[in-house]
């Protein structure tokens, strides 16, 4: 009996010694991927728990950088390629995970120009070392940040679960930001916006173009247009709302808050009728401005 207690406790104190030691440890660069990306119209990043962080190449090459802490050829990026795509996902891991990081390091050709998707679950995703001017940007993220200074694109899909999303300059025809209980801090958009948001607030400091904003639960909507060329909709289930559009705009408006105020300052060009504020702001409106919420206080500024 007394042989079998100091057995097991061997057994559990190199079980820490070795839990200690592997946790010491620190990822060095395991494996190199180069391509190139000649006749590529389609890039595909996808990730579970590791950073990626683009930068700028100094090459026309492809370079992907894998750092690990453990280097098993079994644990290298999986890589498919089509005739015009490159698809390139996680390799495997240890069965206990304790002590084992890794994270990706991408290095782009500032001239390509094509699709590219990146994806990550629970880690973060960097794009600010980059200047990116593709025809197609997706990035999807669960539970880590996107960072995206300087992006232009066709059409630009972002979305982050319970990350936030630090947006720089973004420019695309349709811009598309999703998230559930992550927020959006951004310096400029300019294109047609789609947000939606559960539980994640937006602040958006200069916006050019058009936009559709649903917060359907709950997160402040702060948006500021200095040109606006399109319909603008607002909806915020359970916050407010804080909307500030160009000073000479023309347009039709309408504001509607079920327990909450609403406020402008053009306020001699509307009029209020129970639960909502409606009117028209200029001799020659040719768009609309619609602003709604449930629970939340409207203040709509030129």
């Amino acid at each position: 009996m007394k042989k079998a207690i100091t057995l097991g406790m061997f057994l559990i104190l190199n079980l820490f010694v070795f839990a200690g030691c592997s946790n010491s440890k620190s990822a060095q660069m395991t494996n190199e991927l180069r391509f190139s990306l000649k006749g590529i119209s389609s890039l595909t990043l996808s990730y579970d728990e590791e950073k990626i962080t683009i930068f700028e190449s100094d090459s026309d090459a492809l370079v992907i950088k894998e750092y690990m802490t453990e280097n098993k050829s079994s644990y290298y990026a999986k890589v498919t390629e089509g005739n015009e795509s490159i698809y390139i996902s996680e390799g495997g891991k240890p069965f206990f995970k304790d002590g084992f990081s890794r994270y990706i390091e991408v290095y782009l050709p500032e001239s390509y120009r094509e699709n590219l998707t990146v994806t990550s679950t629970n880690g973060d995703i960097d794009f600010s070392g980059m200047n990116l001017d593709l025809s197609m940007l997706r990035v999807d993220n669960s539970s880590g940040n996107i960072r995206l200074d300087n992006a232009v694109a066709s059409n630009i899909h972002l979305s982050s679960t319970s990350g936030t999303l630090y947006l720089g300059n973004i420019e695309a025809n349709q811009i598309s930001l999703e998230t559930t209980s992550g927020s959006v801090i951004c310096t400029k958009l300019n294109g047609n916006v789609i947000y939606t948001s559960t539980s994640g607030s937006a602040d958006i400091k200069s916006a050019i173009g058009s936009g559709n904003y649903k917060a359907n639960n709950s997160g402040d909507l702060n948006v500021v247009y200095t040109e606006v060329n399109g319909d603008l909709s607002f909806f915020n289930k359970n916050d407010n709302i804080t909307l500030t559009l160009p000073k000479n705009l023309e347009f039709e408006f309408q504001a509607t808050t079920k327990n909450g105020s609403v406020s402008t300052n053009f306020q001699q060009d509307v009029t209020v009728n129970g639960h909502t504020t409606s009117g028209s702001v200029g001799s020659n409106p040719t768009i609309t401005v619609k602003v709604e919420t449930n629970n939340g206080d409207i203040e709509v500024t030129q």
